[in-house]
């Protein structure tokens, strides 16, 4: 499976899950947009970086990935509960699919301005961008 199949299922697993709109049977934990139709609150998944990274004798086997996650919900305090919850979860080490995740670091947590999504009135949202260190 593929870094994003394995960060999907990692969120997908988790109890933040739970907070979460259901769209084709499955929470709305989505890459790089949002469907048309899905429901909020969502959380969509962005790569930053996915260069491989060197060491003295070339390709280091520890990956970082740098993504940016956007959580959107009807209203802030939900936004921000869920992307605190996001957070706290990918700082944390575990191994999905094979792939074991080392760590997480938030490199940047901010409010996102209210945004018209269609389907909702307004939507609000809490973009957190991290560094995601994982082995293959």
């Amino acid at each position: 499976m593929t870094f994003e199949e394995d960060l999907r299922a990692r969120v997908i697993a988790a109890p933040l899950a739970a907070q979460l709109a259901h769209w084709e049977g499955a929470p709305t934990v989505h890459w790089d947009d949002r469907p048309e139709g899905a429901g909020l609150p969502a959380i969509i998944f962005t790569v930053i970086d996915d260069a491989p990274d060197y060491d003295h004798d070339g390709r280091d086997n520890l990956i970082i990935t740098q993504v940016q996650a956007d959580t959107l919900a009807p209203h802030p305090a939900l936004a921000r509960s869920i992307s605190d919850a996001l957070g706290q979860l990918l700082e944390g080490a575990a191994e999905v699919n094979g792939r074991r995740f080392v760590q997480g670091l938030i490199e940047l947590a901010r409010t996102i301005p209210v945004v018209g999504v269609a389907g909702a009135r307004s939507v609000y949202g809490r973009t957190l961008r991290l560094s995601i260190y994982h082995k293959e």
